[in-house]
């Protein structure tokens, strides 16, 4: 599929102008969160060239590759371990030798960082506060449906995935899973997200814009 009539430039240039209200590095974790959710990782190619090519300073470089990577890992809870694989895979084949060699080398999730009750405890502290006062009925429901499924998503995955930010912070996280859930078709969860990213801090301006970056990419 064709990036569009001016070429990957002009693919650019429609990214900024839908994500106007953020600053570069964090518009261009957005898309390629978005572009990994839509199947699209031929796009994650185009959008990585360009940034280094010309669109970011090499600094600016290693900071969106270091947050487009932990975006997708991160969305492993929303769009699906294949999705991610093959959006990771298509950022780190299109960078430089030079911004590959500049990113840190040690995980962040590891055996000796792991305490069962700190990560759950964790997990729920931002389930509470992306639910709100729905936290506790969502959290009944869930657990009624299977109480696996609650444990698992709130101390597997808010806990030791999501909670994690080191290198993306609770409200560009929630962003981005705006921007993941735009192009699989998730009302319910989308407005739930909607709700949980003004929760952590982010503007009507913002959360509309992640809403338009992801849109103009689902619809490519």
């Amino acid at each position: 599929m064709a990036e569009n009539s001016e070429g990957p430039s002009g693919f650019i240039k429609d990214l900024d102008a839908a994500g106007s209200a953020f600053d570069p590095v964090l518009r261009y974790t957005l898309a390629a969160t978005a572009m990994a959710s839509a199947n699209k990782p031929h796009l994650i190619t185009v959008l990585t060239k360009q940034c280094e090519d010309n669109a970011l300073s090499s600094q600016q470089m290693i900071e969106f590759v270091s947050m487009a990577r932990e975006s997708l890992l991160k969305m492993i809870s929303t769009i699906g371990a294949p999705r991610v694989i093959n959006g990771i895979a298509s950022l780190m084949e299109a960078v430089s030798r030079e911004v590959k060699d500049a990113l840190p080398k040690k995980a962040l999730r590891t055996r000796d960082d792991y305490d069962y009750d700190i990560v759950r405890q964790r997990g729920l502290e931002l389930w509470n506060g992306i639910y709100s006062k729905q936290a506790e009925k969502l959290e009944r429901k869930l657990g009624d449906w299977y109480p696996d499924l609650i444990e698992v998503i709130q101390t597997d995955l808010y806990g030791r995935l999501l909670s994690e930010c080191r290198v993306l912070d609770a409200k560009s996280t929630e962003l981005c899973t705006i921007a993941a859930l735009v192009p699989i078709d998730v009302p319910a969860q989308l407005k739930s997200h909607v709700l949980g990213a003004g929760r952590m801090g982010a503007s009507a301006n913002e959360i509309e814009s992640a809403n338009a970056i992801s849109k103009l990419i689902a619809d490519r």
